[in-house]
């Protein structure tokens, strides 16, 4: 019997960094969580905020999602916005398209903050799509397929398309969605 995924509440979440490479100096401009309860999304609770990063954004990444560093002069830095996002990870399952991606930066993040990553469990698109599909499909693809907005490079817009995109894959699905959760302890690297 197919668990109903509405007994639980998931949060969506992504983020736009400086780069591809936390261990490299690269860090998080902009993070969204967009809380997902009885197959509706609340947006009403969605968090969302610039993260100033302490360092320059290069101008290549900056063309990919039109966050600049004059932008960021005046957002909060992660020791502000880490509480925040702590909370909405520590009561939900997080839903991530390709969560390797953002949960490095999060590791790299609570690290910096003189803190741990909570124990995280959490599901990802990408991987769903393996279920799904046969193979891992991009986000993109995914919100072509289900007839979504496209994802825009920007925290809060990809957030809630992937959002999207795990509700109507997890209709789909042929599994108990909790067969599929993952646990992030933030011991990767």
């Amino acid at each position: 019997m197919r668990n109903k995924f509405t007994d639980h509440i998931f949060c969506a979440m992504d983020t736009e960094t400086t780069g591809t490479d936390p261990s490299s100096g690269d860090r998080i401009v902009e993070v969204a969580l967009v809380p997902i309860y009885k197959g509706k999304i609340l947006y009403r609770g969605i968090y969302h905020s610039l993260v100033n990063p302490k360092i320059k954004i290069p101008a290549v990444i900056e063309k990919v999602h039109g966050i600049g560093n004059q932008q960021l002069q005046s957002a909060p830095d992660m020791e502000k916005v880490f509480e925040k996002i702590k909370a909405y990870m520590t009561k939900s399952i997080m839903v991530f398209h390709r969560a390797q991606f953002d949960l490095t930066f999060l590791d790299f993040a609570a690290k910096e903050v003189g803190t741990f990553l909570p124990t995280i469990r959490f599901l990802d698109t990408h991987e769903i799509a393996q279920y799904i599909f046969k193979e891992r499909k991009t986000l993109p693809w995914l919100a072509k397929h289900y007839d979504l907005p496209q994802p825009t490079h920007r925290a809060l817009d990809d957030a809630i398309v992937t959002a999207k995109v795990f509700l109507k894959m997890i209709k789909e699905l042929e599994m108990d969605v909790t067969e599929l959760v993952k646990t992030w302890s933030g011991e990767e690297w």
